[in-house]
């Protein structure tokens, strides 16, 4: 009933101040009858192979955003010429250059972009997104989700599946129902504010959602909402650097160590067999590093209550154990 009255009080008034994006109190964010006002942004670092489809993919969209932050974090090959063309041609492409020293463009450091391109946002958005520079959706993604979002006004975070192509076939990412990838995910604003923004850790995509879920927020990924990672593409080496960092996200989200064990072993029997191993090799690497961990242990101790629920099989009609498979 608490969010159900924010989001009552979204229809009421544009005049949250924005200096409550962190604020540990709900905020509200008017939400009208009219279309949704919805922003993307996007960090971009070496991405001018896959930008140029990934902004045909915006283009094809039946509901377009107001705005689309396109950051381009340090690139080396043309992805900041592309942005550029882009926003001279689309008054809502917007592009903005990073420059100076940073992180890998894996982890924390997206975090932080991601918060960076949100101060650019304009305040009155409905909602947010975090898009990847390497994903394509299907022409109906943003329409359907927002149909989707007005419909239960306790979503908070929402998004499709993601699907990586392997050997001719494009294989859907298994992951429960209640996760939404970082790849590209959907913020209700009030939602948002409420989780105070984006935690910068290695494993942030999975405890804004964990938050949002303590808070009393709903959230969801639609397998029928089909999302294409490019970068994956036909790359073993690809899927292999992402099971470590998984392994390093657990690290960094204090995950337990038994959820931990079981996930590797449940990778381990999917293409390229024996790879989800090396969530466990991630997840000791970031042990030895000695690499910077979530400092809320209340919020650490919320996602192991769900991880161990979902080891004795409470959350099974909410799990993907036998994912879709798209022929190339």
């Amino acid at each position: 009933m608490q969010i159900l009255g924010m989001v009552f009080l979204e229809v009421l008034t544009h005049q949250s101040s924005w200096r409550m994006l962190f604020s540990d109190k709900k905020e509200t964010m008017p939400v009208k009858s009219r279309d949704k006002h919805f922003a993307i942004v996007t960090p971009a670092h070496n991405e001018a192979r896959f930008l140029p489809r990934v902004i045909d993919s915006i283009l094809s969209q039946e509901s377009r955003p107001s705005m689309w932050l396109i950051m381009d974090d340090r690139s080396s090959d043309d992805t900041w010429a592309i942005i550029q063309a882009a926003a001279q041609k689309h008054a809502f492409i917007k592009g903005l250059k990073c420059d100076g020293a940073g992180e890998s463009v894996l982890g924390s450091h997206v975090a932080r972009l991601f918060t960076k391109g949100m101060a650019a946002v304009p305040r009155d958005m409905d909602f947010f997104i975090k898009m990847d520079a390497d994903i394509i959706l299907p022409p109906n993604y943003f329409a359907e989700l927002l149909a989707r979002f007005n419909s239960d006004p306790q979503m908070g975070i929402a998004s499709g599946k993601i699907y990586i192509e392997h050997e001719g076939q494009w294989l859907q990412e298994r992951f429960p129902d209640f996760h939404v990838p970082g790849a590209c995910k959907m913020y209700r604003a009030a939602c948002y504010r409420h989780i105070g923004g984006v935690i910068p850790v290695y494993g942030w995509d999975i405890m804004d959602g964990v938050k949002a879920r303590m808070l009393g927020w709903q959230t969801r990924s639609y397998p029928d909402l089909k999302i294409q990672h490019l970068r994956m593409m036909g790359s073993r080496k690809g899927m292999l650097q992402g099971h470590l960092g998984h392994g390093r996200g657990m690290y960094a989200v204090r995950a337990h160590p038994l959820f931990v064990l079981a996930r590797a072993l449940y990778r381990a029997i999917e293409p390229p067999y024996l790879s989800g191993l090396l969530i466990l090799a991630g997840y000791f690497q970031g042990w030895l590093k000695n690499e910077p961990r979530l400092q809320d242990r209340k919020l650490a101790a919320y996602l192991r209550k769900e991880q161990l629920s979902r080891l004795l099989g409470k959350h099974l009609s909410k799990e993907n154990l036998l994912p879709d498979r798209i022929k190339k």
